[in-house]
């Protein structure tokens, strides 16, 4: 027993805190000792399960961790055990296991309904929190029923939006998650950047390799504005040849380790068959890929007996493998967020690894930037805080066009009556007294112009009253 005391004692003492991390600690200590739900800004590959770690065991009492995934609460727990904590409880179905410990760490999908087994605890802890939808969904109810003080942690804390213009056209952005109505956190409680990280050697560097005939505006946008129609990007991928182009770079590419992205199965099986026919060992995973299939690939992978794997719509969260040396982008999206984590897969360090090159064939890089050069900041000083990069702002403009949406002046609304007459959207040269109900409930939820907000607030009040006085 003295020998595994001082076994768990040398793995406590294993970790020292880096600046960043220690300032991210305390920050996460302070929103949960004064109940502001804060979001902690963590970059991939910054010691992310350390932190969690961290906070846990000098917050003491009880923690419940919210995991998205078994691989990253297998990550995170393991981090945890280093520390020499004995009281870990796992509830997680996809682990098969159930137990509750002083820290617990759990999948929201098996633990939404045994909430009450946490009404005691102290503190919920969400691990990639940019998942939380606060108007609705698990996380929001599980935190909402416990009431307890609450901090996320995530390198992209924004989500994709998207609603009608005054012209009544669809207009998707990414919002910072404390900017939307409702909110589970309050704040920014801590921001790491990434160049810091990149500066200091803490993340390997990228060089970058681009495609300059791709032009995503050429694809049609599916109806909500945040993503594209399948149809459309189908036939323009093709015309770009994108499945042959990624034949094409790995075939000339030295990397050892090459991770592919695709949004169709078609597209990846194509690769795979036009490599397998040249010699290169190569496989596909997608969503519907067996769990024991998934694990094979990724092991084959890791051990370099596979060179490429084309992935459809995995390998992006969590996905921890700091060998990887290349990146290639077949993949067009709308989504900041999705570009990042696909980047972010092969920016950890490893020894003998030099840089990781990035191949993006479609226009990612151009419409988002290097990572590299992504800054948060609070522009006015007042919590407003948004995203840029090196060619321009990347939240609160319109995911399409670039252009910043808070520069567009709302048109002055008269004084609320019958004769209103709304400018825009589905409803637009209806009277207020015309639009249904359930129209101006959601526009209430989701407009962001106040006026607005205002006018329709009181015509369904108006509407309670007349209904209350029959």
């Amino acid at each position: 027993m003295e020998g595994k005391a001082v076994n768990e004692q040398n793995a406590m003492q294993a970790f020292t805190l880096r600046p960043y991390q220690e300032a991210a600690v305390s920050a996460g200590l302070d929103a949960l000792n004064t109940r502001k739900n804060g979001i902690l800004v963590l970059p991939t590959g910054s010691g992310k399960s350390l932190i969690i770690s961290e906070i846990a065991q000098r917050a003491g009492g009880r923690s419940v961790i919210l995991q998205p995934t078994k691989e990253i609460l297998e990550q995170n727990l393991a981090k945890m055990k280093c520390y020499g904590v004995r009281d870990i409880g796992i509830y997680s179905a996809s682990m098969n296991k159930k137990t509750i410990g002083q820290v617990t760490f759990a999948t929201i999908g098996t633990i939404i309904k045994r909430k009450h087994a946490f009404e005691a605890f102290d503190r919920v802890i969400v691990d990639e929190c940019h998942r939380v939808n606060s108007k609705g969904g698990q996380y929001e109810e599980f935190i909402s029923h416990l009431g307890l003080p609450t901090i996320g942690l995530t390198a992209t804390p924004y989500r994709l939006r998207s609603y009608r213009d005054q012209m009544g056209e669809p207009v998707a952005e990414s919002r910072i998650l404390t900017r939307t109505r409702p909110r589970i956190f309050s704040r920014i409680a801590h921001v790491t950047q990434l160049p810091e990280l990149f500066e200091a050697g803490y993340l390997s560097t990228i060089h970058y390799s681009l495609c300059a005939d791709y032009d995503s505006r050429e694809i049609r946008s599916n109806s909500t504005g945040q993503g594209y129609d399948d149809a459309s990007l189908e036939r323009y991928n093709q015309q770009k040849s994108i499945p042959d182009k990624i034949v094409a770079e790995v075939v000339k590419e030295s990397s050892k380790h090459i991770l592919a992205f695709t949004p169709f199965v078609s597209e990846s099986q194509a690769v795979v068959e036009k490599l397998k026919s040249r010699g290169v060992s190569c496989r596909t995973v997608t969503a519907t890929t067996s769990k024991d299939d998934r694990e094979t690939v990724i092991w084959r992978f890791r051990s370099g007996e596979i060179r490429c794997v084309v992935n459809v719509g995995i390998f992006v969260l969590g996905f921890d493998y700091p060998e990887l040396d290349c990146i290639i982008l077949g993949r067009v999206t709308k989504s900041v967020g999705l570009y990042y984590q696909m980047v972010g897969r092969g920016i950890r360090p490893y020894p003998g690894k030099k840089n990781c090159k990035l191949i993006d064939l479609t226009d990612n890089v151009s419409r988002f930037g290097r990572i590299e050069t992504f800054v948060f900041y609070d522009r006015n000083g007042n919590g407003m805080w948004r995203l840029k990069s090196n060619v321009g702002p990347l939240t609160g403009v319109d995911v399409t066009t670039g252009t910043e949406l808070e520069s567009v002046k709302a048109r002055p609304i008269p004084s609320n009556d019958e004769t209103l007459v709304i400018p825009f959207g589905k409803h637009k040269d209806q009277p207020i007294s015309e639009v249904p109900t359930g129209y101006l409930r959601w526009a209430v939820e989701n407009f962001d112009n106040s006026q607005w907000k205002s006018a329709f607030r009181l015509e369904i009040q108006k509407r309670q009253q007349e209904k209350a006085t029959v």
